[in-house]
């Protein structure tokens, strides 16, 4: 999955300019709340995954496509797999078998073909955790003291997802996952 150029189109390809400053000049009236293409890409899935957003491909020609290059894929390759396997593992638990959620998670990766469900997943949540950051980041502010608050409440937001320091969080979670 990670071994070749990430092309976003449409309104996500929009939406990731608008999130990460990438080679933009810096502007003064606005900061971005990501240097690069591929933090958002580390990001999105999982606040995608955590607010069930799943988005579909939006195909907008009119709007320039936006890539997160293989070099910067191969440099997070651990994280950026952790994350996609963690995502189809608990992906469709009501749907899917926890078998079918394993050889998606860990066993196709060599086999595009079959992998191309679990695929379409992990993308569905990156394209719906674009939508929530752009929404929560950038849509309708206009200073910098916008983002600032906006940046604000959206930590907030994420504070309801913060359990990690507990273990009755931790058991319940693998629980839900099968594990």
């Amino acid at each position: 999955m990670f071994d070749k150029n990430v092309v976003f189109t449409g309104k996500h390809a929009e939406y990731l300019r608008a999130l990460a400053q990438g080679s933009s000049k810096p502007d003064p009236n606005h900061d971005w709340p990501f240097k690069m293409n591929y933090q958002v890409l580390m990001a999105a899935p999982v606040i995608g995954f955590l607010c069930h957003r799943f988005s579909p491909k939006d195909n907008d020609k009119n709007i320039q496509e936006n890539k997160i290059f293989v070099e910067q894929l191969i440099n997070n390759i651990d994280q950026l797999e952790l994350i996609y396997r963690t995502i189809v593992l608990l992906a469709q638990q009501d749907s899917v078998s926890f078998d079918e959620r394993m050889n998606r998670a860990f066993r196709y990766d060599r086999d595009e073909e079959k992998r191309s469900k679990g695929d379409e997943i992990f993308k569905g949540y990156v394209r719906g955790g674009i939508e929530i950051l752009y929404e929560q980041l950038i849509q309708d502010a206009e200073t910098k003291s916008d983002d600032i608050h906006r940046l604000k409440d959206f930590v907030d937001l994420c504070d309801q997802f913060e359990h990690e320091d507990d273990p009755e969080y931790i058991y319940k979670f693998c629980r839900e996952a099968g594990i």
